[in-house]
């Protein structure tokens, strides 16, 4: 995300200075961007040990964040930029500092009010069960902590997903914005545009394999495909903490023979599993907003997933099924899912018309366009064309 903003605001004719952690360096010197300043902090060496604790990572952000607004002031006394904008962690939980700076700042977009509904939670591990009543409990202190609640209060605009609002105090809500935390570089739309290759009913998923992405459920969808006698074949890209108990499941399930478990793989191979499968099933029970679904729908790929955060938002009825999950349980959710499957699968027509419509969904999450909506209306205030901007970012 902190990389595509700083290309993105570059490439439209701003002034980009991009603060970032020391850390970066090396790979951002890898592929250089003259149009762009890029600034490195990081807290000294002794701090970086707190990282490797449980919480260090979350404690050692937030002191980067005040300590990185700090160095900003000292190396820019008069701070010859227009606009601050906070592009990462792209979490509603962790606080920026930059509105601090007196200038007009952008937070976000931001996420992480996406919760699973709690009739959905009984199967989840004892642990992942546990993580979830954490974060409910953290997502009910963010409009209480005092941090974040400087931050709505000095930012000028927030960028918020649907879920997410919920959680900015109410006297500050006329600042949000509805924006989803992901999109596609043009670059990646026009090369998603070549002709595809379908396989004939070869269901893709791609992502972590953990209790909350509800792999289960696909699982159980495709026994019930099986069942029906659906010739299918289910891809499964990525890894995870839950694969050794999903395999079990597929075992259980007599489906082992049809799952075909790829693990991690290389993007250019990812992109051809997009290009080769029939559909993509995504039952994820609260991501934000996910790359791979735009990404899927970028090469044609109809997708099924649930109403639930981001890719409930994302996909519509032209370009794949969402399936409602409210008052459900698992069992029958999976039995919509494998519903959906069959009738994309099995209906040429249908097929055609949601691959068109994915494409021309894909379109509609162009980077370049969220960027310049974004500011566009800011660059018309300004004398200059040109606005300087600084984004903050730890990438």
């Amino acid at each position: 995300m902190g990389w595509s903003w700083a290309n993105e605001l570059s490439r439209l004719g701003h002034q980009v200075s991009v603060l970032t952690r020391a850390d970066n360096r090396a790979a951002i010197e890898r592929e250089p961007r003259p149009n762009i300043e890029f600034l490195y902090y990081d807290l000294p060496r002794w701090t970086q040990r707190c990282r490797k604790l449980s919480a260090g990572k979350s404690l050692y952000y937030v002191l980067w964040q005040w300590f990185a607004a700090r160095y900003i002031r000292k190396l820019f006394p008069e701070l010859p930029f227009d606009v601050v904008q906070h592009v990462t962690y792209v979490s509603v939980r962790y606080p920026s500092f930059m509105g601090s700076l007196g200038i007009p700042f952008y937070f976000g977009p931001v996420a992480g009010g996406e919760i699973v509904p709690h009739g959905l939670r009984a199967d989840f591990s004892f642990g992942q069960k546990s993580r979830e009543v954490v974060r409910d409990f953290s997502n009910a202190l963010v409009p209480l902590d005092p941090m974040m609640r400087g931050v709505f209060n000095r930012a000028d605009k927030i960028f918020v997903t649907p879920d997410t609002l919920a959680l900015i105090p109410r006297r500050v809500r006329h600042k949000c914005e509805i924006e989803m935390p992901v999109y596609l570089t043009r670059e990646y739309l026009c090369k998603a545009a070549a002709i595809a290759k379908r396989s004939s009913h070869r269901v893709l998923y791609a992502g972590r394999l953990i209790d909350w992405k509800g792999l289960d459920i696909a699982l159980y969808a495709i026994h019930h495909l099986k069942q029906w006698n659906l010739d299918v074949r289910f891809t499964i890209v990525g890894d995870g903490p839950a694969r050794a108990k999903l395999r079990k499941l597929a075992n259980k399930l007599g489906i082992s023979q049809v799952v075909e478990w790829a693990g991690w793989v290389s993007q250019s191979t990812l992109e051809e599993h997009y290009r080769t499968a029939s559909a993509l099933l995504f039952p994820s029970l609260r991501d934000a907003g996910v790359t791979v679904i735009l990404e899927a729908l970028a090469h044609g790929l109809p997708v099924v997933c649930a109403d639930l955060g981001g890719p409930g938002v994302i996909v519509n009825q032209h370009c794949g099924r969402v399936i409602a999950t409210a008052h459900k349980r698992r069992e029958q959710l999976a039995s919509d899912f494998a519903e959906a499957v069959r009738e994309i699968l099995t209906t040429t027509e249908l097929h055609k018309r949601l691959s068109d419509g994915a494409r021309a969904r894909a379109r509609q999450f162009d980077f370049e366009r969220l960027v310049g909506s974004i500011y566009t209306l800011r660059c018309s205030s300004l004398k200059d064309d040109s606005v300087r901007e600084l984004a903050e970012s730890s990438l």
